[in-house]
């Protein structure tokens, strides 16, 4: 059952997730055609302060969705019920809170631009992106419950089938209007649609919820979450930092131009974390229930197959980045202007490369509840990032900012994260980690500049010409991938990754 499920959401959460970004991208080129470059620097500016406000989540929804997995399994209505109305609270006040804070700082933002941008009804548009995260607290806690009941890819179809209609009203809108006002609205509206009929959808799977949501948890339980959700809160403050401020930086110290032109780069390299990231969600769900009634033995075996395929991954999508991101930009834009230099490009990239090849491990980590035990990891990860991206970004622009980045990741991250999940996880030595990881890096960087000096060669910078490059990407890496593990108990893994017997257990 848990691989059927594993296969099920990583199925329908990438397949939604294409259609959806497809549309996308069709919808930020008519942005990038019909409204100015400042309103794109402004879309990424106002995205990345809400992104800090939901600090106020504290990392409570992974902590309560660990919490689920085992009632789910035993079939404890009653408990679930509890966790699910503790949850639904804990929503409300911080939507509560979040609006409050958003308020507050509307006087403010604009000491974070180095150039005010020359459009009108700037604070209204403010609020609407406020108004717009607010929303989401007051409906989404509902979906926690399928998404821990191993069934990510309902959430998918409501959010990937709302988010297409979104998008295509949107690119009507500007066509017919040019309103970036308008542009916000829709949004607004079919973010609400798809959590309302997510949250109808929930309450109609598990009609227990109503009856047993006043419930109170025990002690002990309550205990265990609020020592998780300190754990996470530390958690959400790294991960806010590094992915939240880079904008803010950018924005104060260069401009909220070049913070348009990062909105471009960041729109590529987050939705392919996004579609990554709905593979390794799709298994979490499993990956817990597999840890709550297996051995360490069978869960690191899969861990296992699951590392060797984030490599795989991760390498595959880092070096068509490099290879075809600028041609890719210049066809998508159509504008050199919005281009940025090939050094910046490979630090964008690198990044990317880092954090993906993370995904393995943090989702383990998350399965099996190990927050605690890394929590002061990301208090250091913020400091380190927020005053590297600061002092570099003075004496080396953007590029500087997104180094910041790296040297927070390779300082903190890299090593802390696999100690705390073999230590406390796997009950093993991490050095056979950090050897893969060395393997990996190094094929991955000698297929991958290999791969961007074939493409160099391809000329002119025309639609058939980035073709060409796409097939010159598609085919060297898989190729040599597959001449170095064709024989490999890694690829074995990979082949059988559907057959392992812990993930057919049910």
């Amino acid at each position: 059952m848990r691989s059927k499920n594993s296969i099920r959401n990583v199925i329908v959460n990438v397949g939604s997730q294409i259609l959806y970004i497809a549309l996308s991208f069709f919808c930020r080129t008519v942005f990038i055609r019909m409204l100015d470059e400042s309103y794109l620097g402004l879309n990424g500016y106002f995205s990345n302060i809400l992104t800090i406000f939901s600090l106020a989540e504290l990392g409570f929804g992974t902590a309560i969705t660990f919490s689920m997995y085992k009632p789910l399994a035993e079939k404890d209505y009653k408990k679930l019920g509890a966790l699910m109305g503790l949850y639904k609270r804990a929503y409300h006040t911080i939507g509560i809170i979040v609006a409050v804070v958003g308020i507050a700082f509307s006087p403010f933002y604009q000491f974070f631009m180095k150039s005010i941008p020359d459009i009108p009804n700037l604070t209204l548009i403010y609020f609407l992106f406020l108004f717009s995260s607010v929303i989401t607290y007051f409906l989404s806690y509902k979906q926690q419950i399928i998404i821990a009941d191993q069934k990510v890819y309902i959430c998918s179809l409501y959010q990937y089938g709302f988010g297409i209609a979104q998008n295509l009203i949107q690119v009507v809108i500007l066509i017919l209007t040019h309103n970036f006002i308008l542009y916000l609205c829709a949004q607004i509206l079919f973010s609400f649609f798809a959590n309302f009929f997510l949250a109808r959808k929930a309450g109609k799977m598990y009609p227990f919820l109503k009856k047993y949501e006043k419930q109170k948890l025990s002690k002990p339980d309550r205990a265990a979450i609020v020592k998780n959700i300190k754990a996470m809160f530390m958690h959400r403050i790294g991960s806010t930092v590094v992915n939240g401020t880079d904008t803010l930086v950018i924005s104060t110290f260069v401009g909220i131009v070049s913070v348009g032109i990062y909105s471009n780069y960041y729109l590529i390299t987050n939705t392919l974390m996004n579609v990554t990231k709905q593979i390794f969600s799709g298994i979490t769900a499993s990956v817990g229930n597999l840890g709550a009634v297996e051995d360490h033995r069978k869960s690191y075996e899969v861990y296992l197959a699951i590392n060797f395929a984030c490599f795989w991954i991760f390498s595959f999508c880092s070096i068509c980045l490099f290879s075809l991101f600028n041609p890719f930009m210049l066809l998508f834009t159509g504008k050199k202007s919005l281009l940025f230099a090939l050094p910046i490009v490979f630090v964008i990239v690198l990044n990317f490369y880092t954090t993906g090849m993370r995904q393995a491990t943090l989702t383990f980590r998350d399965a099996f509840g190990l927050f605690w035990y890394d929590r002061y990891k990301a208090v250091f990860e913020a400091l380190v990032n927020l005053i590297a991206s600061i002092l570099l970004v003075q004496h080396l622009g953007v590029a500087g900012v997104f180094i910041g980045t790296l040297i927070s990741t390779m300082t903190v991250d890299f090593w802390v994260e696999p100690l705390v999940l073999f230590r406390h996880g796997f009950h093993r030595p991490v050095s056979a980690y950090f050897l893969r990881y060395a393997l990996y890096t190094a094929l991955t960087f000698s297929v991958g500049f290999l791969t961007y000096f074939c493409c160099a060669y391809v000329p002119g910078t025309g639609f058939i010409s980035f073709v060409a490059k796409c097939l010159i990407c598609l085919l060297l890496p898989n190729a040599a991938y597959l001449l170095v593990f064709w024989n490999t108990k890694e690829f074995r893994y990979l082949k059988g990754f559907v057959k392992i017997p812990a993930l057919h257990r049910s």
